[in-house]
């Protein structure tokens, strides 16, 4: 389980309030609100990269030799990669080189030989987000992860992201300031403006 409960962070002299969230194996809930109101920040302290200022967090344990339980989706793939590595090795550290999931996320296979920047944002993300699809993932966030893609593509990808999260129970939280995409794709969704 995941769960933010009361938690402030403290950016310079503004403190983002952050809403409550609780998150169980199987949840697809959505985060919404307008851009600059705290969303990613909330995202990376759910990925356990910061710490809240103040409240309650609880996130699942990451065991020997397995990898984080909890993965988080960026929205700028080019961060999450190591520039002077081709793809392929940052697959293998996921053990996520299945030719059947390639296609499923329209991932080319030529692409695992180039090496990051040698991809366009939206073919860096469709690779970001198959490596996140490790075995031992429980819990998904997702923070504007189809942004960079065309709508087709983007169709395309949340459907096959949404059979995958309902089939292995993966709990999910979608961060976006689309309100229409969160309310085809969540069960729950929470209202965010940091006024």
């Amino acid at each position: 389980m995941i769960k933010l409960l009361n938690a402030t962070y403290q950016h310079s002299s503004n403190i983002i309030h952050i809403p409550n969230i609780s998150l169980n194996r199987g949840d697809i809930v959505g985060l919404f609100g307008v851009s600059g109101c705290g969303k990613s920040t909330a995202a990376s302290i759910l990925a356990g990269m910061r710490k809240p200022s103040t409240g309650i967090m609880s996130l699942p344990i990451k065991r020997d030799n397995e990898n984080n339980p909890l993965q988080w989706i960026t929205q700028q793939p080019e961060f999450a990669f190591n520039p002077r590595w081709k793809v392929k090795r940052s697959l293998m550290e996921s053990g996520n080189i299945s030719l059947p999931l390639l296609q499923r996320y329209l991932v080319e296979p030529s692409w695992l030989e180039k090496k990051p920047h040698q991809l366009s944002g939206g073919e860096l993300q469709r690779v970001n987000i198959v490596r996140a699809l490790t075995q031992s993932t429980q819990f998904l966030i997702c923070d504007e992860i189809t942004a960079q893609l065309d709508p087709i593509t983007q169709q395309h990808i949340w459907n096959k992201l949404i059979e995958d999260i309902q089939e292995r129970q993966i709990g999910t939280i979608i961060i976006s300031h689309n309100i229409y995409l969160l309310r085809q794709l969540c069960s729950k969704i929470i209202y965010w403006s940091n006024n």
